[in-house]
């Protein structure tokens, strides 16, 4: 598990709607996991978190489309 493999899930998804489609469907953290790691990925919710945080400082919301559109609609918690 590990923020590089988090970070090149970020950069697949963010260019590749085939793969943020395959989210579609995801309900929870625990879906979420068991994609990426048939993906083959593996990190945990809150790494991702970590890697979100960085790389959203300072950024404001401004549309709902995109990468993190399916991201914001799963209760991480």
């Amino acid at each position: 598990m590990s923020l590089e493999s988090a970070s090149r899930f970020l950069e697949a998804a963010a260019h590749n709607k085939e793969l943020r489609d395959r989210f579609d469907t995801v309900q929870s953290p625990e879906e979420f996991l068991t994609m990426i790691q048939k993906l083959g990925y593996s990190f945990t919710t809150e790494e991702l978190m970590t890697l979100a945080r960085e790389q959203s400082q300072g950024v404001n919301v401004r549309r709902n489309t995109g990468v993190w559109k399916w991201l914001r609609s799963i209760n991480w918690v």
